[in-house]
């Protein structure tokens, strides 16, 4: 009889960061296992089991969408799918807390499971795990179990999954895993078209069948991400009226007169502050950290900075690849997406809207046989986990 082999390394670094999370959460009145008031996705699920989409009130401290009269979330819905079992075991206290910090640990495992597939060392393998995770503005977000939080934190996990899934060349579940990301984060189309494309290029080169054969043959497995899309329009229509509407345009921020929510004239602003905009040290020695529309996303999130040296050097030794180019235009477009949008965020430390690429350079790193670290990497990797625990930590004494 085959047994599984436990991987003892990898329980007991969950185990450790597990304690980590009941350490800092004890700074705050042991707020682990508490319902966070942020949590508007609990709010959802209950208001499903009373057989409505529409919230019983207005919660003024979410951001709702308001229409006939009614107020809904504002976001895609997924992420109410996962709290809906568990208001049948908790009611109205789920533990959101708890829910965003297992979000976070399944992206580690994810990330861990993919590097040992490349074939390097655990030790390694952990060491990008917790620097993709917990080296970027995930530490934080992982931390407080809000709506924005919980539906990046879920997104993560799931597009890492999918990553961890293309490496196994599982493509129906890569592209289910991306369709339902999509339920938390609508840009993550941008991953689940670079994935779509990725294996039809490989398709194409095993078989060496002509491009419009192999899309047909690849259709198959647009049959079930169809059908979550399908769902997710028709629960968009019975809410707004229309299939591609989920909520944020009834926001009071956008619907004035010149508020759209996103536009080309938002581009420059953005990006002048996720590349430019500095953490300012004061003559005190302390941070001025800005809370709003975030400051440089390659020091919030160190890994991107690892990630343009191994394109360099990637291009300079001619190394380039088209998976590797397909990566870039895939990261670039979501970029641009993000950036086109009226806010970058708001009440966040750095620019946590950019954690949603960090797919798009775990694939990079793995298409490159991203092995033991060098010298300087460990050190910015430790730099990174260091400064997003004091991200964490300001934000809550930030935020009343």
């Amino acid at each position: 009889m085959y047994k599984t082999k436990i991987d003892w390394f990898l329980v007991g670094t969950l185990i450790t960061l597990f304690f980590g999370y009941l350490l800092f959460h004890s700074l705050f009145g042991g707020t682990l296992f508490s319902y966070n008031d942020w949590d508007g996705y609990t709010l959802q699920a209950l208001a499903w089991r009373d057989g409505s989409a529409a919230l019983s009130q207005n919660y003024s401290w979410l951001e709702l969408a308001e229409y006939g009269g009614n107020y809904y979330m504002s976001f895609p819905p997924l992420p109410s799918l996962v709290m809906f079992p568990l208001t049948f075991f908790f009611g109205t206290g789920v533990p959101s807390n708890f829910v965003v910090m297992v979000y976070a640990l399944l992206s580690i495992v994810f990330a861990y499971e993919c590097f040992r597939k490349t074939g390097i060392r655990d030790v390694f393998s952990m060491f990008w795990a917790i620097f993709f995770v917990l080296g970027s503005n995930m530490l934080w977000m992982s931390t407080s179990g809000g709506s924005w939080f919980l539906a990046q934190g879920l997104n993560l996990a799931l597009c890492f999954g999918a990553a961890l899934s293309l490496l196994y060349k599982k493509e129906a579940l890569c592209l289910i895993l991306l369709a339902l990301a999509i339920g938390c984060r609508p840009f993550s189309l941008c991953l689940f078209l670079t994935a779509f494309i990725y294996f039809c290029i490989q398709k194409q080169r095993e078989s060496g069948q002509r491009t419009g054969s192999i899309l047909l043959r690849q259709m198959k497995y647009l049959i079930v991400p169809a059908l979550i899309a399908i769902g997710y329009c028709l629960y968009n229509y019975a809410r707004f009226g229309n299939p591609l509407e989920f909520g944020h345009n009834y926001l009071s921020e956008f619907t004035g007169a010149g508020n759209e929510q996103f536009g080309v004239q938002y581009i420059a602003v953005n990006a002048y502050n996720i590349f430019l905009r500095p953490v300012i040290l004061l003559g005190n020695a302390s941070l001025n950290v800005p809370q709003f529309d975030g400051f440089m996303f390659y020091v919030a999130n160190p890994i991107f900075t690892v990630w343009f040296v191994l394109v360099i050097r990637d291009i300079a030794a001619r190394k380039m690849t088209l998976e590797k180019i397909l990566l870039i235009l895939g990261f670039s477009v979501n970029l641009l997406l993000l950036l086109s949008h009226k806010t970058f965020g708001g009440w966040q430390f750095g620019a946590r809207y950019t954690v949603d690429l960090l797919p798009f350079v775990l694939l990079y790193f793995l298409f490159s046989g991203k092995g033991k670290p060098r010298k300087w990497e460990f050190f910015v990797g430790a730099a990174a986990v260091l400064f997003n625990l004091y991200g964490a930590l300001f934000m809550h004494m930030q935020i009343p």
